[in-house]
């Protein structure tokens, strides 16, 4: 069977193209200068649109038509404005233009119909969904998407020829020109895993080039030139120094690289229509401080997955350095220094991650059939439909299992596999119901087998001599989901939705579960009330607003064949693809009704207001529980360091209007998440403690209550409430946990009914209320329940109680309902 072979790394500076090829990587070079990367750059030259160096090098000429760095801005609804072409042109298609790029480096000739394509680890469903849609726009049938730490240890691992007698861990740091991820891996001997990754799709060198312009060459601007707020006005899409901005990202983007050479450089600035001309200088020392905060972040990133996966610096062998920004000196000191492991920069950090997606692209199997054939070494005959041979491409064993499935029954026929050196032969084995067999492989070569089957009379009716396993070359066991996709449901004690998780972030990839739910609403056939199907990609227990609508289905009453009633189960079944896709099934049984649908988003917008607002309630949460706090001064300390930090975004916000060119907004949008996040987790685990020690007080007194009945069937009930307890107690889950209290809570009653007498207690506070919604009645009932009393009847004094308890008003009882309007209900629990 063909593989797909060919992988891309898109990068937000520099993009390239590799092919797979029986074990070895071949990385294609540019026609024109042979340079093996391209820079993700685009220029419109009249009806000319130029891709590549040409492009870039246009920047200090031509700077309104010539665009970079546009992967930071992949899904969403920003656009370019082209003045040559009088028009805007969105990200996806100025990412297609340079993936059509690309293929032109192909000299082989040959037709690619499927490709892999990377994307940073923390890229969201609708990120992935437009890189997919870049991919399709440039003429590929179909793409595959691979996460980047993902590439870079598959290439690293591949180049070494690693001879492992132990499992190792490594971290995987790969800071690009616009997007930082760590990656956490297992290898072994056999087998690569990835076991955890966090990343920020706004912090790479990119953002080196613009603190480099708005710290060291505006000041100086703005005192020759006699000028305020130049940076805000650079920043503008249509200003009087829009033009002298890109050229200046352009020299700042050089200076960079000097800096890594030299201890000094110059950014030399021209502007013609004013007569004016300078020149600054810029010191490594400087530098270094400027990115230090960026850096410490990454720091900060990567310390985070070894604290949360309970691992410590020795635990890790080495760190593995992937990215144009890690060939800066500081980073690297930093790095060292800081996490006190050992680094490994042998991989070339700027070709990793293409080199790292062909050996991946070598393991996926084409599903487009080429038309075009590769040459073979011999002639393939093969009956019609084909056979599928199932095998591992890549292999650290020194035997294999190959599996086949016809299609059609051969039994009593025969097959025969041989390795093409002649070193290994089945010999002819009768098929009796499957044909699966081992087969032996030459450590750390290329070997390739011969398959033939047979007809029982011996006609040969299949041979395939295209079967081939590279031992010795690592292959990835599975990527990770990198955010929990959670369904948007009612929480009716509380009158709120909030998201529950169907899959946890680091489950591998594909995914699918078939969920059940409950209507909580009733929606009657032609109604306008809707059942909202809401798919969010976000945290598990937390509010709908805080993630990202990724999957949205809406059934009203006039999609109904009947009426769906309170009560009735809700059958979803969902399913999310390696390459993130979201299929969505719905069946309402009671109806007899099926609703289907596929999401692959590619845009949300993001407005200045809406961050705003956000922030604006967030730090109105945080005051609260400054307020409330009660002495937890360290506790106190994280939330006065989120409030500092979303005031400094607050202000930086200010400072920003939706006519910004920069990607200023988006950063913002993405750190105040960050810090949400933050604070949202503080106040969880705050709020988890009080639950858990409510947990913990309600079975004490059922424990108490069952240590004087001594019931057996209530004491199975408590042993089936506390099976899984540890489970419950460890999730993090508020909502698991609350669910467990009211589950001893009503066995907590039932116990409590069990025994007329417990019911003294509750008649004589009653019996002191003066205030009942049918006073008279409630004073007979009083008078019963003291003869009642008097005589010991104890059980007449429960059914007074049960009376009394229903004719207190409103604001007396303790059994009152949150009001939660239909309206507001997904209709979902």
């Amino acid at each position: 069977m063909k593989t797909i072979n060919f992988g891309i790394d898109l990068g937000t500076t520099n993009s390239l193209i590799a092919k797979y090829n029986d074990g070895e990587i071949e990385v294609f070079k540019n026609p024109l200068g042979q340079k093996a990367t391209l820079a993700s750059a685009v220029a419109f030259r009249g009806k000319r649109i130029l891709v590549g160096d040409k492009a870039r090098n246009l920047l200090e000429k031509d700077p309104l038509n010539v665009f970079t760095c546009f992967k930071r801005k992949m899904g969403t609804t920003d656009a370019y404005f082209v003045e040559n072409l009088k028009k805007e042109i969105t990200p996806i298609e100025l990412s297609s233009f340079v993936l059509q790029e690309l293929k032109n480096f192909i000299h082989t000739g040959e037709e690619i119909n499927e490709v892999v394509i990377t994307i940073p680890s923390s890229f969201d469903t609708i990120q992935s969904n437009a890189t997919k849609t870049a991919g399709i726009e440039a003429g590929f049938k179909k793409v595959y998407l691979l996460q980047e730490p993902i590439a870079a240890s598959l290439a690293f691992a591949n180049k070494n020829n690693l001879q492992l007698e132990e499992e190792k861990k490594w971290l995987v740091y790969d800071y690009g020109g616009g997007t930082f991820d760590v990656a956490l891996l297992q290898i072994d001997e056999r087998e690569m895993n990835v076991l955890d990754n966090e990343g920020d799709n706004f912090l790479g060198g990119m953002d080196f080039d613009n603190l480099i312009i708005e710290k060291l060459v505006i000041p100086q601007l703005e005192k020759e030139l006699k000028e305020e707020n130049l940076w805000e006005k650079f920043k503008q899409k249509e200003n009087t120094y829009q033009k002298l901005y890109f050229e200046l990202l352009y020299r700042a983007e050089e200076a960079k690289k000097e800096l890594s050479r030299f201890e000094t450089t110059e950014i030399e600035i021209d502007i013609d229509d004013k007569d004016f001309y300078t020149s600054i200088t810029i010191n490594r020392k400087d530098f270094n401080s400027l990115i230090e905060p960026s850096v410490q972040r990454t720091i900060t990133l990567a310390k985070k997955i070894l604290e949360s996966n309970g691992c410590r610096a020795k635990d890790i062998e080495k760190v593995i350095l992937v990215g144009g920004s890690t060939l800066i000196p500081y980073v690297k000191e930093r790095i060292q220094s800081s996490l006190g492991i050992e680094i490994d920069s042998s991989v070339e950090p700027t070709t990793a991650v293409g080199i790292g997606a062909a050996y991946y692209a070598g393991t996926k199997i084409a599903q487009i059939e080429e038309t075009k054939q590769e040459p073979s070494i011999n002639p393939i005959i093969s009956a019609t439909p084909e056979y599928e041979i199932i095998y591992q491409k890549n292999s650290q064993d020194i035997e294999e299992l190959i599996s086949v499935i016809p299609p059609e029954n051969i039994a009593n026929g025969s097959y025969r596999i041989t390795r093409l050196d002649g070193g290994f032969d089945t010999g002819l084995v009768t098929i009796t119901d499957e044909i699966s067999c081992f087969v032996d492989l030459l450590e750390g070569q290329k070997n390739r087998f011969n398959l033939k089957i047979y007809e029982p009379n011996g006609t040969l009716v299949y041979e395939n001599n295209n079967i081939t396993i590279i031992h010795g070359k690592y292959n990835i066991q599975g990527q990770l989901l990198p955010h929990d996709i959670c369904l948007e449901i009612d929480d009716i004690d509380y009158g709120v939705t909030r998201l529950e998780a169907i899959f946890n972030k680091n489950a591998v990839l594909p995914l699918k579960r078939t969920i059940y739910k409950t209507a909580t609403k009733n929606i009657l056939l032609g109604s306008e009330e809707k059942l909202q199907i809401n798919i969010v990609e976000g945290d598990d227990g937390s509010l709908p607003s805080s993630g990202l609508s990724i999957g949205f289905i809406e059934i009203s009453g006039g999609k109904l064949e009947k009426d769906l009633i309170k009560g009735t189960d809700i059958e979803i079944d969902i399913s999310v693809s390696e390459s993130r896709d979201l299929d969505v099934t719905i069946f309402l049984s009671s109806c007899e009704q099926e609703f289907r649908d596929s999401f692959k988003p590619t845009q949300r917008s993001i407005s200045i207001s809406k961050i705003e607002k956000e922030i604006y309630t967030a730090l109105n949460n945080i005051e609260k529980e400054i307020k409330n706090n009660d002495g937890e001064y360290e506790l106190l300390a994280k939330f006065q360091k989120i409030r500092e930090s979303l005031i400094e975004l607050q202000i930086e916000l200010s400072l920003c209007n939706e006519n910004d060119s920069t990607d200023t907004k988006f950063k913002i949008d993405n750190n105040k998440q960050i810090l949400i996040k933050e604070f949202d987790q503080l106040t969880r685990f705050k709020a988890l403690d009080s639950n858990i020690s409510e947990y913990q007080l309600k079975l004490a007194m059922v424990k108490n209550e069952l240590s004087t009945i001594s019931n057996e069937f209530y004491e199975k009930k408590l042993e089936k409430i506390l099976l899984n307890e540890r489970e419950v107690l460890n999730s993090g889950n508020k909502y698991l946990i609350k669910s467990k209290i009211k589950e001893l809570e009503q066995l907590d009653n039932e116990l409590f009914n069990q025994t007329s007498e417990n019911f003294i207690s509750p008649f004589l506070y009653y019996k002191s209320i003066t205030e009942y919604k049918e006073s008279k009645r409630a004073e007979k009932l009083i008078i019963e329940g003291d003869k009642a009393l008097e005589k010991q009847q104890y059980d007449v004094v429960k059914h007074v109680v049960y009376q009394l308890h229903a004719l207190l008003p409103e604001h007396l009882r303790n059994d009152k309902k949150v009001n939660f309007n239909d309206q507001d209900k997904t209709g979902l629990s």
